[in-house]
């Protein structure tokens, strides 16, 4: 009998309008074969940035996590983020330069906390095998040794977890010289069956990440109609053009 009077999970409202939006965006990024493509398509928003920034932090993620006490240890005293605010209930982490905000705070009893998988932090990094090196010294377990997206890539991407499994992904770049040094190293020791550790020569083999996460866009079926002011190209972009395109464009910027 209590069933009844239970109260309905109200279900959140989406207008089919923003979804149209969105799904227009994501049109684009699957058919853009070049920059030209992706200029011509491309329209501003309707809208623009709302909001007027203040002199204090401008942006943070903040999540809840059950072990209050090991998040912060694991932030300040491995990682060594700078603390920005601190209380017994609340912890704000920042970057010697401030460039980004993160922040935790316990759990209610019996809330078991924001699921690790509800979010990533990202941060891209030079030097990204250094880095993580350094990160093993200070003993954090890499789940993902930082390896390339994708193969022939010189984008490399790893990932390690906090005490409370959100997932820390790394970003970088590694240069020609050291995909040329780890070759040479593989034929001086006889093939491509090394099997190295940072505590012998400082390199790790590399294996090919599973880059299905950053392809999700690349597998939608669905159409819908343009945005109105908008127009599409005909024809499907070959996966692989796509992640060209995201090369291209990052070293038009450079």
């Amino acid at each position: 009998m209590l069933a009844l009077f239970k109260k309905p999970v109200e279900k959140t409202h989406v207008n089919p309008r923003i979804r149209a939006y969105g799904k227009a965006r994501i049109d684009i990024a699957r058919r853009a074969t070049s920059r030209a493509d992706w200029d011509r398509m491309w329209k501003q928003s309707t809208f623009p940035f709302p909001f007027s920034w203040g002199e204090s932090w401008k942006q943070c993620v903040e999540y809840r996590v059950v072990d209050f006490p090991a998040e912060v240890g694991f932030y300040i005293d491995i990682l060594g983020l700078p603390v920005n605010a601190f209380d017994p209930d609340y912890a704000m982490f920042t970057s010697p330069n401030g460039e980004f905000y993160l922040s935790v705070v316990p759990a209610l009893e019996g809330d078991p906390g924001t699921p690790p998988e509800a979010i990533r932090i990202q941060f891209m990094v030079d030097n990204i095998l250094e880095v993580a090196e350094e990160l093993e010294r200070r003993g954090i377990v890499f789940e993902k040794w930082p390896s390339p997206c994708a193969e022939g890539s010189s984008l490399y991407i790893g990932y390690f977890r906090t005490p409370h499994g959100i997932s820390i992904d790394l970003w970088g770049l590694v240069d020609d010289d050291f995909e040329l040094e780890e070759s040479v190293l593989e034929e001086d020791v006889g093939g491509s069956d090394l099997q190295t550790n940072n505590e012998t020569t400082g390199l790790v083999q590399a294996s090919r990440l599973d880059s299905a996460r950053s392809r999700d866009a690349g597998v939608l079926d669905e159409r819908d109609e343009p945005m109105e002011d908008g127009e599409n190209v005909e024809g499907d972009a070959e996966e692989n053009e796509v992640e060209l395109f995201y090369v291209y464009v990052d070293e038009e910027e450079e």
